[in-house]
């Protein structure tokens, strides 16, 4: 791992992101780039040599005295997180927040995207979803989700839910390098629901020759009972005090995504444990 980003919108919970990922960078020796993104007014363009145009000076002192204001902000956010040791770069812009994260993992080559979430629940969720949601929904790479202060970072319980079918696979070396990482166990475990079922000898087996085809180690083998898939993985990482949760996720946008949702999305809205998601 070389490089981390992390977006801030100067929140507790985006600090929180922050000092996790000082954490891994430091276990890895990691780069991180800190990155603030001032949501571009309609009224602001770019020229043909890429220089901000603005419609009036009113609104160009606005967002001159407004980038001043975030880097100011960006300052006292790194004296408050210890990094010493860690390569800290900082970027702030004007533009769409989903768009820059996803030129910035591009063009950065970023192994690595950390991100502090408040969730969204109620009519929030289900018009527009977080942008953290919608980062987990289209990036091209791995994205831990933090909610909490985790002071130490510290994980040992690992919960890895699935459903194993081949394409799972893609995520699985991401998935090996944090368990190896924090020298952690993982936790295999499949939600059996009533519209699914499958007898749990089948589904052990299935549990047992996907540990066997990725080589994996240091694992339990779980089939949980719940009503529906995310229920389960949060009831069951409740019952092992897990101390994070990966989900690979299909990333569905528009007609598809409204219809199925995405148990890995609505884990990250739901749940305060880390998780760490995989776009497949």
């Amino acid at each position: 791992m070389r490089r981390i980003l992390v977006p801030t919108d100067f929140s507790e919970q985006a600090q929180y992101a922050f000092e996790v990922a000082v954490n891994i960078a430091r276990r890895t020796g990691a780069a991180i780039k800190l990155l603030h993104v001032i949501d571009m007014p309609r009224s602001i363009g770019f020229s043909a040599t890429g220089d901000v145009t603005y419609h009036d000076n009113m609104e160009q002192l606005y967002i001159v005295r407004l980038l001043e204001s975030t880097k100011s902000r960006m300052s006292l956010l790194l004296n408050k997180v210890n990094h010493s040791g860690v390569e800290v770069v900082q970027e702030v812009d004007v533009d769409s927040i989903v768009g820059k994260i996803k030129r910035v993992v591009a063009d950065d080559k970023v192994d690595l995207i950390v991100m502090g979430s408040k969730g969204s629940s109620g009519m929030d969720e289900f018009l527009i979803g977080s942008n953290t949601e919608k980062v987990v929904r289209t990036a091209n790479c791995p994205v831990l989700t933090i909610k909490r202060h985790q002071p130490d970072f510290e994980i040992k319980e690992i919960v890895l839910a699935s459903d194993f079918r081949r394409e799972v696979g893609k995520a699985m070396d991401s998935f090996k390098f944090f368990q190896q990482l924090f020298d952690a166990r993982v936790h295999l475990v499949y939600i059996n629901t009533p519209g699914a079922f499958e007898s749990s000898t089948n589904l052990r087996s299935k549990l047992a020759h996907a540990a066997e085809k990725y080589d994996l180690r240091n694992y339990t083998i779980n089939v949980y009972n719940d009503t529906i898939e995310e229920d389960g993985i949060l009831h069951f990482a409740e019952d092992i005090n897990a101390d994070m949760i990966m989900m690979a996720t299909h990333g569905r946008t528009g007609l598809s995504h409204l219809l199925s949702g995405s148990i890995a999305e609505d884990l990250v809205n739901h749940t305060s444990r880390p998780v760490l998601t995989y776009h497949i």
